[in-house]
């Protein structure tokens, strides 16, 4: 059975990794190991939970979120790429990636939960949300399907909307991450059900 089911930015993704052809070159050229690749997208991850944390006493910080998303979802466009012109994809490299996924989507919300500014209940929630989403999507490949990457807030979609709506903070100040959260809330709750969806299609 035939099922339509990428949506959000993800569907944009071979467009994203061509943009990224000059570096991947760089990379392959230097061989340079994807699992690194992977590590250069975790700590672009802590590095904008740590800047996301600190923006409510130092708002200026908000200028480092947008480059710092953008660094992220650049490393994982990259490390498979990288890992298939080298050579060296394997299972264990899949599951190294997505436990750094996961730790990745962990610190850039527990930064937003550590901000002051910041009701952390919607932070927690939205963290929760997001794990439960990304475990339906590995659940499905582990079932012998396809895993799950699409949907309307998934992982590029957060990190972009991140990085767009970073100059709001700067002007409204951090109390604006809360705007971001709320609206991410009934997003993530959507994507599950979009997920869940797919999935049970694919396998009925």
């Amino acid at each position: 059975m035939t099922v339509k089911h990428f949506g959000g930015i993800y569907s944009i993704k071979p467009w994203w990794q061509h943009q990224l052809g000059g570096i991947e070159e760089w990379l392959v050229v230097r061989r340079v190991h994807p699992d690194l690749v992977t590590l250069t997208g975790v700590g672009c991850a802590g590095l904008l939970g740590a800047v996301l944390a600190g923006s409510a006493i130092w708002p200026l910080l908000a200028l480092a979120v947008a480059p710092l998303a953008i660094g992220r979802l650049a490393a994982n466009a990259l490390d498979g790429l990288v890992a298939r012109r080298l050579g060296v994809a394997r299972p264990w490299g899949e599951v190294f990636n997505e436990f750094g996924d996961r730790l990745a989507d962990a610190a850039v919300l527990l930064g937003l939960a550590l901000n002051s500014a910041v009701f952390s209940p919607l932070a927690w929630g939205v963290l929760v949300l997001t794990l439960l989403n990304s475990y339906l999507g590995t659940v499905a490949r582990a079932a012998g399907g396809r895993r799950q990457f699409g949907g309307l807030l998934a992982k590029a979609d957060r990190m972009i909307y991140l990085a767009v709506f970073s100059p709001l903070a700067l002007i409204f100040g951090p109390i604006a991450w809360n705007w971001i959260l709320l609206a991410f809330l009934p997003a993530m709750l959507i994507t599950l059900w979009q997920r869940y969806r797919w999935i049970y299609a694919e396998f009925k």
